[in-house]
């Protein structure tokens, strides 16, 4: 096989035969340089694949730690947040149990019956960030042990407020005191035997004569329902207390009352106006303690001392 070039220009021309053999070699080459450049191309990707997957992992970690790291900062607030709930619960419960015993021990209660001792973890609100070594765990057990402490303290509450009314009660229904208020008065007739005022005979004084000014307020004794309260022969306007146990209180020749049957009145609660209705000579309140239906001297329930 032969091949003829010819140039235009010039009146030359140049031949050169191409064998079989010499084809194959080009061909051979050409082939050889295909392959070359294929393999490089295929290396200049690999390396480019490699290189991208390997920054495309070091950004996933970057991405997995910044994600763990806010996670753990999220979590550790938010155990900070809990723990100082805890240490607010804690100081509440403080204060509780001492505001407890002081009422306990003012009241004269038995400090066995009421121990208000605290049994709850110990810890507080003033915890840093980057101390902070509680534990979900523990922090759960913190919150299940100021919880069953909650519930025993309300149960012990309960019972110190059924205590405390019932004393309250026993209190308000305690005779005791002058049955009118303010120091401008005094006793001017004792029980017991004396001379009638209208008559001068000797007769029986069922109650004790307290004198002041007309107007002065007429104060109950002690607690109880009111079981009379008008005009009534020889008395004028008087009001009658029922205490409970058999015991009465009764106050005479008021101007006014300023209760009606039936009210429940507090211990020193006014119940009338002083005055001298009924058989009376001046301004006073005729005061009976009655045990049982029967009179009984009043000086010693005017003289003791309210609990």
């Amino acid at each position: 096989m032969s091949i003829t070039v010819i140039y235009s220009m010039k009146e030359t021309q140049h031949t050169f035969s191409l064998t079989k053999k010499k084809l194959l070699v080009i061909l051979f080459g050409f082939l050889l340089l295909i392959i070359a450049s294929f393999t490089a191309v295929q290396q200049v990707y690999q390396q480019q694949l490699q290189q991208f997957k390997t920054i495309t992992l070091q950004n996933n970690e970057i991405s997995k730690a910044q994600e763990i790291q806010a996670i753990k900062s999220e979590s550790d607030e938010k155990l900070l947040v809990l723990a100082n709930k805890i240490g607010e619960l804690q100081a509440q419960m403080n204060r509780l149990n001492a505001l407890g015993e002081r009422v306990i021990e003012k009241s004269q209660l038995p400090t066995e019956e009421f121990n208000l001792e605290m049994s709850v973890p110990e810890g507080g609100p003033m915890i840093e960030a980057s101390e902070l070594h509680f534990e979900y765990m523990d922090l759960r057990d913190q919150v299940n042990n100021i919880d069953q402490s909650l519930k025993k303290r309300e149960k012990q509450f309960d019972k110190l407020e059924i205590t405390l009314n019932h004393l309250h009660l026993n209190n308000q229904a305690y005779i005791s005191g002058k049955p009118v208020a303010g120091k401008h008065a005094w006793l001017s007739s004792p029980f017991g035997a004396r001379k009638d005022p209208f008559t001068g005979k000797l007769t029986q004084h069922n109650g004790v004569d307290i004198a002041g000014q007309t107007g002065m307020a007429i104060i109950a004794t002690a607690a109880g329902v009111v079981t009379e309260a008008g005009e009534h022969t020889g008395y004028g306007f008087l009001v009658e207390i029922q205490h409970g146990n058999g015991m009465v209180t009764r106050y005479a020749h008021a101007k006014a009352v300023t209760v009606s049957i039936g009210d429940i009145v507090s211990k020193g609660q006014q119940i009338a106006i002083m005055g001298t209705t009924g058989r009376s000579t001046g301004p006073h309140v005729h005061y009976e303690v009655l045990r049982n239906g029967k009179p009984i001297n009043p000086n010693y329930y005017i003289q003791r001392k309210a609990v």
